[in-house]
């Protein structure tokens, strides 16, 4: 007679096979979770960020604004007017962040100001954009936005989390595409054919994000390999992609 399979024993197996097989059943689930298209692939990134918290916060800096400590709170009930479920506030948010993400650092007017006056003090163009690239290079490194945002990309398999990146993606290189036009008008540069100034952008942002990552895990060998002060490995090859995208007009 078989016996009956609740009472069957399992197989014995040691710690570290136990320790595999948890291991290989909890990567399927951590992988699984990047084709989720659901709702809940939304707030996945922000499930730590509870409307409660959000409106003591809230309170504490309106209060902080108007120097009164004694200022009405601000309460879930009329948040919940202008987001009626959790997964629309972390929606909205989610397009709230990478719209102040894709700003450009240093901002656009800053950038072209810079070119401008490095042409004026025959400064080598070269010179002219690992000055600003060194700045939005070392503002990424440290940005917590920045590294917020790069928490969404697991959950762009749903299509809201996938809008709000391509919107903040899209963003970002029209401001850029800008900035590197004016360093092309103010030195006398223009784009080597087939290459546009989006290639341009996208490609210089996608090197620089590649960077900025390995630096915030701590990898090695991001130094400058020249040993120059305000250079470093990232922006040594984006200048050699500029160089190589562009020519004398």
């Amino acid at each position: 007679m078989t016996e009956p399979a609740a009472r069957r024993r399992l197989p014995r197996r040691s710690p570290e096979e136990t320790r595999a097989l948890m291991l290989e059943a909890a990567t399927r689930l951590v992988c699984a979770g990047t084709s989720d298209t659901s709702e809940a692939a939304v707030s996945a990134a922000l499930a730590h960020v509870r409307v409660k918290r959000v409106t003591e916060e809230a309170t504490r800096i309106m209060r902080e604004r108007l120097g009164d400590d004694t200022a009405p709170a601000i309460t879930t009930g009329s948040i919940y007017q202008i987001w009626p479920a959790q997964a629309d506030f972390q929606a909205d948010l989610l397009f709230h962040l990478t719209s102040r993400q894709a700003e450009l650092v240093p901002g656009l007017p800053e950038s072209i100001r810079r070119f401008k006056e490095a042409v004026d003090r025959g400064t080598t163009w070269q010179e002219a954009l690992n000055d600003v690239l060194t700045d939005n290079h070392e503002n990424h490194r440290v940005d917590p936005n920045y590294r917020v945002l790069l928490g969404f990309y697991a959950s762009a398999a749903n299509p809201r989390v996938r809008e709000a990146l391509g919107h903040y993606g899209e963003s970002f290189t029209e401001v850029a595409c800008e900035a590197y036009q004016a360093l092309l008008d103010a030195y006398g540069l223009r784009m080597r054919a087939p290459y546009t100034v989006e290639h341009l952008a996208t490609t210089i942002a996608a090197l620089l994000d590649g960077f900025h990552m390995r630096w915030i895990a701590g990898h090695p060998n991001l130094e400058d390999p020249e040993g120059e002060d305000r250079w470093s490995l990232a922006t040594r090859a984006a200048v050699t992609v500029f160089d190589q995208f562009t020519e004398p007009a």
